[in-house]
């Protein structure tokens, strides 16, 4: 008797193995896709209570576009760290903080489905207006 595995025996393996990868690959990938929106929508809430804080704490919140607020409450401790991809701006005309949202890397509705307080500008950037009082 022969040892060993034959090629029929093999191929009926791989394509076994195959078959299942075919399965798994989309299902990872849209695993991904949720992960990386949820991080989104999350770092958005964080960020609108670091905002809304600093609005509360600080008598004279930064207002002007030489200051970096994301980096300003980042040091003023609001925050502990600064999620890449954010930019957080002020509208004067409507005394608003804006967070916005600059990559291309989600899905802008997956992002919406969680926080559906997000908007999307005319770049087509998740926004995130928070008033001041």
């Amino acid at each position: 008797m022969r040892k060993g595995f034959t090629l029929i025996e093999l191929l009926i393996v791989l394509s076994i193995i195959s078959a299942l990868i075919a399965v798994a690959t989309p299902t990872g990938i849209n695993a991904l896709k949720q992960a990386k929106a949820t991080n989104v929508a999350g770092n958005f809430r964080t960020l609108s209570q670091a905002v809304l804080q600093m609005l509360t704490l600080e008598p004279n919140p930064p207002t002007t576009g030489d200051i970096d607020i994301l980096d300003y409450i980042y040091t003023q401790g609001y925050i502990s760290n600064k999620p890449s991809g954010f930019t957080i701006s002020y509208n004067s005309d409507k005394k608003e903080y804006i967070i916005k949202y600059m990559l291309d890397d989600i899905d802008t509705t997956r992002v919406k489905n969680i926080f559906n307080s997000l908007e999307i500008d005319s770049d087509e950037k998740l926004i995130l207006r928070v008033p001041k009082p």
